[in-house]
Order: structure tokens, then C-alpha cells, then sequence
């Protein structure tokens, strides 16, 4: 038996248990899925690992599982979380951290934000990944609720759909065909996104593995990347979700820098 230490904290109300860099910890999909458990274990959407990193190009490694056990490669709301206990732990401005999805730049601003750079997105098919070679830009859906849909790689995949009103029933409905379809070999995180203004967006996101949260910060990222480039929003994008905002910006070398708060809630221990 061991003792494993862990911060819960969340991000806009996604919500995350979060084993530190002492006590890195290889978890199974079962494990994953106790700690998980809102009634029988902490309680979480995902969790994540982190490990001191031997690189000099990066600080830590992380590793993001959602809460059915399946790991995800990357996480927005996760990674202000990340970024927020190790900045104020070191007292340091800008970490790199290391991910699936490859090297995140985070930082913490003067106001206590935490600003992490997803990095320029992928458009291509066969980098989302989607079975079969389509336009991203349209993948010509006509459901009830969802129709068209963009889809992009912002470190996980991500299929994006304008609507006229934000139904979170009517995207459950419809995202249940668009997962069963096979479209996306490895799931596909999906959004419905409704445009309040030039600078202003509503989105509630489906997450892979998950279901429907309150916030979800690739997915916002990913819904202001695809209104820039259909040319509904400018390049800087205040994104409202159930749980709360984030600040987007589409930056002149195409990358994706999000920004917004974390909270931790509590530190504990566990033992296996």
C-alpha cells in the first residue's frame, strides 16, 4: 500500500483530481473510473498525472484520462489547473508542459489568469482523425439539431456545429449518430455553438468519454478558431459555457491561446 498525494480543483466547474508530481502513479481504466465516481470515489471529470520531466525543454509530463478510464491527449480547463499549481508552487510567471498532444505553453498573468497556448490546430482529415477524406470545413451533416460541421485537431478532435439556439437534449440526441456513425475511429468531441455577437459565442460541448460539462476549454477553442475562420467572429472571442467564460484568441501565427481562471478546491491523499 501506498499514499498517492492529489489537488481536486476545477476550471469553470470542469472539475478534476489531479495526482502531483511526487506521486505519479500508473492508473488502470478501472482505478480511473473509482476515483472518478461522484458517490464511490473523489468525484471528477478526469484525471491527470503529472511527472517531473527530465527534458530541459519542459517542466512536467502530463497524462489526461477521462473519467470512463479512456485517456484524452490533452485538456484546456486541465491545464490552467496544472499550470496554476506549479507556477504559485515554484513562484514562476511560464512553464512548458509536456502532453500527448505535444508542448503546451502556459502562463500565469498579472491578474491571477492562467493563459495556455493550444497551438496552431489541424484541419487535415487524416489528422482529426476522420475514416474517410472530407472537407473539414463542412462535413455536410443534416441532423435534426446539427447540421454541416467543421472539425479541427486542437490536440484532441473536435467537430464544431452553428446553431440558432443552445439545446442540450437536441446535442446528446444528435451527437449519439454522429459517434455511432464511425466517422471518427477515435471519438470526436462535439459542440453546438451559438453566435451572440462579432466578439461573443454560447457553446455547450460533448466531451469524449465524458458526456456534457460545464466548461470545456479545447472545445471552446476549437468553436472560436472555426467562427474566425468562417468569418462569423474576430480573432479575440469571449466564449460563455454553463460554468463560466474564457477569453479566446486566434493569434497572427494561427494559434489558439485561451485564458481564463482555476480554482483549487481541496488537497488529500489516498492509498492503494
Amino acid at each position: 500500500m501506498k499514499k498517492y498525494n492529489f489537488i481536486k480543483a476545477h476550471g469553470l466547474g470542469n472539475d478534476f483530481v489531479i495526482f502531483l508530481e511526487d506521486s505519479y502513479i500508473n492508473l488502470t481504466d478501472e482505478l480511473v473510473r473509482y476515483i472518478s465516481d461522484r458517490k464511490k470515489g473523489i468525484g471528477c471529470d478526469l484525471v491527470v498525472c503529472l511527472k517531473q520531466s527530465d527534458a530541459t525543454y519542459s517542466d512536467l509530463e502530463t497524462t489526461f484520462f477521462n473519467k470512463d478510464g479512456s485517456e484524452a491527449e490533452v485538456c484546456g480547463n486541465a491545464l490552467r489547473c496544472v499550470g496554476k499549481y506549479y507556477l504559485e508552487k515554484l513562484k514562476k510567471s511560464n512553464t512548458t508542459i509536456e502532453t500527448k498532444a505535444g508542448l503546451i505553453d502556459i502562463e500565469m498573468l498579472r491578474d491571477g489568469m492562467i493563459a495556455v497556448d493550444l497551438g496552431k490546430p489541424n484541419l487535415n482529415w487524416n489528422k482529426i482523425p476522420i475514416r474517410i477524406e472530407m472537407d473539414t470545413k463542412n462535413l455536410g451533416f443534416n441532423l435534426n439539431y446539427l447540421k454541416e460541421g467543421f472539425s479541427i485537431n486542437v490536440g484532441n478532435p473536435h467537430v464544431i456545429f452553428f446553431v440558432e439556439k443552445i439545446d442540450q437534449h437536441e446535442l446528446c440526441v444528435d451527437s449519439k449518430k454522429i459517434l455511432e456513425s464511425g466517422l471518427f475511429p477515435e471519438g470526436v468531441n462535439i459542440s453546438a455553438v451559438k453566435k451572440i455577437s462579432e466578439n461573443q459565442l454560447n457553446v455547450i460541448t460533448l466531451e469524449r468519454g465524458v458526456g456534457i460539462t460545464s466548461a470545456c476549454g479545447s472545445g471552446a477553442g476549437a468553436s472560436a478558431y472555426a467562427s474566425h475562420k468562417l468569418k462569423y467572429c474576430g480573432n479575440r472571442v469571449n466564449v460563455q459555457m454553463t460554468g463560466g467564460n474564457l477569453n479566446i484568441e486566434i493569434t497572427k501565427d494561427d494559434h489558439i491561446l485561451t485564458t481564463g481562471d482555476s480554482k483549487e478546491i481541496f488537497k488529500g491523499e489516498i492509498v492503494f
